[in-house]
């Protein structure tokens, strides 16, 4: 008598989704270290030959040039992301192809305006920006098409499953950078230092080799097997039309993450006279962000789990991620954030002792970071169960709240007014996500597992 032992289909397709996760949070995390590693060497070896001076205006430029880039993209990528996997999907291919192609065009005239309107203000306003700083802005400016398009090109490879070859370049060019301004630096004569204009020629052609590099992968994706040979095919209006609607919401979550968390270097370039005061708080930030690197890393692991367990009911399952991810946020922040602040003199050794006045800068970056950690990965459940609404609103209620006591403070207290304004800006996240959570479907639910699938409904009008 023989015995037959039946694996359910749902139960196999479960633990295949499941690995599947698990290898893509795997290369995701190995790219991301990868591209930390390579950035904080770059950032060491441009902190140290720049000196506080250069290297505030290279900050400020690149600063500029990644706050003008999301207006470059209009909200295109995070837009290609959701329509190119839901047509591809159901394949409507027709679809497809006219989103490619409306992206790419809109991209295209959107990065080249941008560009050109920065590149116009910096040339017009040459004397009073000041010649190092205004040559500086202008490799910014060209690369503001070149960081937008790559992204959206990205988006769209990450959208077709393409994982390594939409992330490689986020762990390249920070590489392609640490050796030529390594090389360039130590080939540099004393009597002739690097200058902040050539580390951001430096940087250009970084980011050039990687926008060249992720268009090949673009091209020879299979998303663009086909698209191009079917625009003769109509395409709804209405469809345009909610791309638009979304587009122009992600765009608003984009720049209120920008007044969240990354307006702070701009504020003190145009807040205080010095401009050292700017690259003290640039590199101050730099090793702050490594103790965030592993909440950011868990976030790209778990934001889909919570996406697939709202969808199939089971809020028990997600309540429990939940509280795993914030333990883990807070387990990796904590020792992270205070090993760096015991290592301050190691850093400052590295960097050079002219950004030891940063030290308590630094201090104030790390502590903001510690009180976000325990807020985990929260507000991917409200981004991915349809909250997205909820999640503009806190992200708006911390923008404010950044900008208005940066402006407060640094004026009295320096640099360290930032620092404040970072904390209380946690602060305001960590409570008003948990508070979020708490009236959240799922927390006011009870079932283990349910047999109804719960229709996910988006707060973005559709």
């Amino acid at each position: 008598m023989s015995a037959t032992c039946s694996v359910p289909v749902s139960a196999t397709r479960t633990t295949r989704r499941a690995a599947s996760v698990t290898r893509s949070g795997a290369i995701a995390l190995s790219i991301r270290v990868l591209g930390a590693g390579g950035l904080l060497l770059s950032h060491i070896v441009l902190a140290r030959s720049l000196g506080p001076a250069g290297f505030a205006e290279y900050s400020l430029a690149f600063a500029w040039a990644q706050i003008l880039c999301v207006f470059a993209k209009l909200g295109i990528d995070n837009t290609v992301l959701r329509y190119i996997a839901e047509y591809t999907a159901k394949n409507e291919l027709n679809k497809r192809a006219a989103i490619i192609r409306d992206s790419t065009f809109a991209s295209v005239i959107a990065a080249g305006l941008v560009s050109l309107g920065f590149s116009a203000v910096v040339l017009t306003y040459w004397n009073t920006i000041g010649v190092k700083l205004a040559s500086c802005m202008l490799p910014a400016a060209a690369m503001i098409p070149l960081l937008s398009i790559r992204q959206i090109q990205e988006a769209s490879l990450r959208s077709a499953g393409r994982l390594f070859e939409s992330q490689i370049s986020t762990a390249l060019w920070p590489v392609i950078l640490f050796v030529l301004a390594g090389a360039t630096w130590w080939l540099s004569s004393p009597a002739k230092p690097l200058s902040s204009s050539t580390a951001m020629m430096l940087h250009l052609v970084s980011i050039l080799s990687m926008s060249a590099l992720v268009l090949y992968f673009f091209l020879r994706s299979p998303l663009l097997r086909s698209p191009w040979r079917m625009n003769g095919q109509a395409i709804d209006d209405a469809d345009r039309l909610a791309w638009a609607r979304v587009a122009i919401a992600f765009l608003a979550a984009e720049i209120l993450v920008v007044l969240k968390s990354r307006i702070s270097i701009a504020i003190a370039g145009a807040t205080l006279v010095a401009h050292e005061s700017a690259g003290l708080y640039s590199a101050m930030e730099r090793f702050a962000d490594v103790s965030i690197l592993g909440s950011q890393s868990l976030g790209l692991v778990i934001a889909p789990q919570f996406a697939s367990l709202y969808a199939a009911g089971r809020f028990t399952e997600m309540r429990r991620l939940v509280v795993q991810g914030q333990a883990l946020c807070v387990a990796f922040t904590l020792p992270v954030a205070v090993g760096v602040a015991c290592f301050g003199d190691t850093i400052f050794t590295l960097i050079g002792r002219d950004y030891q006045p940063g030290y308590h800068v630094l201090i104030a970056l790390l502590i903001s970071a510690c009180i976000a950690s325990f807020s985990g990965t929260s507000a991917y459940v409200l981004q991915m169960t349809g909250r997205e609404r909820t999640l503009l609103a806190i992200m708006g209620l911390c923008a404010v709240v950044n900008v208005a006591i940066s402006f407060l403070l640094i004026r009295p207290y320096g640099l360290l007014g930032l620092g404040f304004a970072q904390i209380a800006t946690s602060l305001v996240w960590t409570i008003a996500v948990s508070v979020s959570l708490q009236q959240h479907p799922a927390w006011q639910s009870t079932p283990e597992i349910s047999t109804r699938t719960p229709e996910i409904k988006s707060e973005v009008p559709q």
